[in-house]
């Protein structure tokens, strides 16, 4: 698994595009008309973006793997949601 772990502005989202692209992977993200839009400011226009929406009305192909953007809100979403869960924290394993 890919683990993107940066500071705040440090390019996170570009590396996130970049990969999808080379992994031919689909991005999963909290607000798709914004992650879009900065996609389209870094040249990045043929990856499929969806949003929780997206997943919860099953508008997606499961044919492709995908990245999480943010993947600690896409935690506290999916917790709250299904599980009625207040996430306080999380570990993750950086691999080399």
């Amino acid at each position: 698994m890919i683990t993107i772990i940066q500071n705040r502005g440090t390019g996170k989202a570009k590396k996130l595009l970049e990969t999808a692209r080379e992994k031919n992977a689909t991005i999963i993200t909290q607000d798709k008309r914004a992650f879009e839009v900065k996609a389209k400011s870094y040249g990045f226009s043929d990856i499929e973006i969806l949003d929780y929406e997206d997943l919860e009305d099953d508008n997606y192909t499961i044919d492709k793997p995908v990245l999480v953007h943010n993947g600690d809100k896409f935690l506290e979403y999916l917790l709250d949601r299904y599980y009625g869960l207040d996430i306080v924290g999380f570990s993750a394993t950086q691999e080399d």
